[in-house]
């Protein structure tokens, strides 16, 4: 599963980090050498980012974050009395991670479930294990692993054909998702592929009607991926969700985790634990190992297949 960089227990994060962080909280107490050490954190106001909470704490005496600064170890002292306490952190806006180095996310934490929908087979059973009834599925246009060019198993998945679907890679979605954190964004990557139908393959040029715009253009086929239009895709409810991991273990492609990811889980209504595919989505690149396991399993059998259907033919 996807491991939380703080949950590995290597002896960086044992050691080293613990010992560095409660060092630089130690010399924050001290006004003149303590700027030195200062983060995004620690002796600064705090930004509530909702007018709804500015509303909430105007006027009010004893909890007026924005004209107060924070003491590293959140504490006052009798030394420093004008130094403000709060009486907590404004989650979701500021997160204790990094205020407190003692605090690390366990390596067998269940957090937000995360999916690589793009190796997913659409079997469904982890709808049908799943004992409180959160995944809701349908499918939608994505672009099978299998059909990438940019792997040892390349040429091994479906080839253009017209009245099917086409995928045009998006350079600025794949440059934003390499710098893409799971276990700390509050929304899914961003889009990657840009699709449309297949209207007419002539020489090494193939004419694509773009879904987004409903425009036609001619494009080179050497650039386009083939999509698949039955890939599943879906909804969880993550309020309703025990955090059990059933849905991990029925998944026998690898497709299914439940990350070390806590954050981003938060919301002001219902509504907003309803995570859509965006919000669950695991970028291939960033559980490889799963991912290219998968892939030789799958290629095993396609070369498999071809094999024997060239035996048959020259039977």
């Amino acid at each position: 599963m996807p491991i939380h960089p703080r949950a590995q227990p290597n002896f960086r994060n044992l050691i080293i980090r613990p010992l560095w962080m409660t060092l630089k909280t130690a010399l924050r107490t001290f006004p003149i050498i303590g700027k030195y050490f200062l983060n995004e954190y620690h002796n600064k106001p705090a930004k509530l980012l909702d007018e709804n909470s500015k509303l909430r704490t105007k006027d009010n005496i004893f909890n007026t974050p924005t004209e107060n600064e924070y003491t590293a170890d959140r504490e006052s002292s009798d030394l420093f009395p004008s130094i403000y306490r709060p009486v907590t952190i404004m989650y979701p806006y500021e997160r204790l991670e990094d205020m407190e180095p003692w605090l690390f996310v366990p390596g067998e934490y269940n957090g937000r479930i995360g999916v690589i929908w793009e190796t997913c087979t659409a079997c469904k059973l982890c709808v049908s294990i799943c004992p409180n009834d959160c995944l809701h599925m349908t499918t939608e246009l994505r672009v099978d692993v299998m059909e990438t060019r940019d792997n040892e198993n390349s040429g091994l998945g479906k080839d253009l054909e017209v009245g099917k679907w086409a995928a045009l890679p998006i350079q600025k979605g794949k440059k934003e998702n390499e710098e893409y954190d799971i276990f700390t964004a509050h929304k899914g990557p961003s889009a990657d592929y840009r699709f449309g139908e297949i209207i007419d393959l002539t020489g090494d040029n193939a004419k694509i009607r773009w879904n987004d715009s409903g425009t036609e253009t001619e494009i080179s086929q050497s650039t386009l991926y083939p999509a698949d239009d039955q890939i599943v895709s879906g909804r969880i409810d993550i309020g309703r969700c025990m955090f059990c991991g059933l849905c991990m273990e029925a998944c026998d492609f690898s497709s299914f985790f439940m990350t070390n990811e806590y954050d981003g889980m938060s919301g002001f209504t219902r509504q907003d634990l309803w995570f859509d595919a965006s919000r669950t989505r695991v970028l291939p690149s960033q559980h490889k190992e799963a991912v290219d396991a998968e892939l030789a399993k799958r290629a095993a059998k396609e070369r498999a297949r071809r094999e024997k259907k060239k035996l048959k033919a020259e039977a």
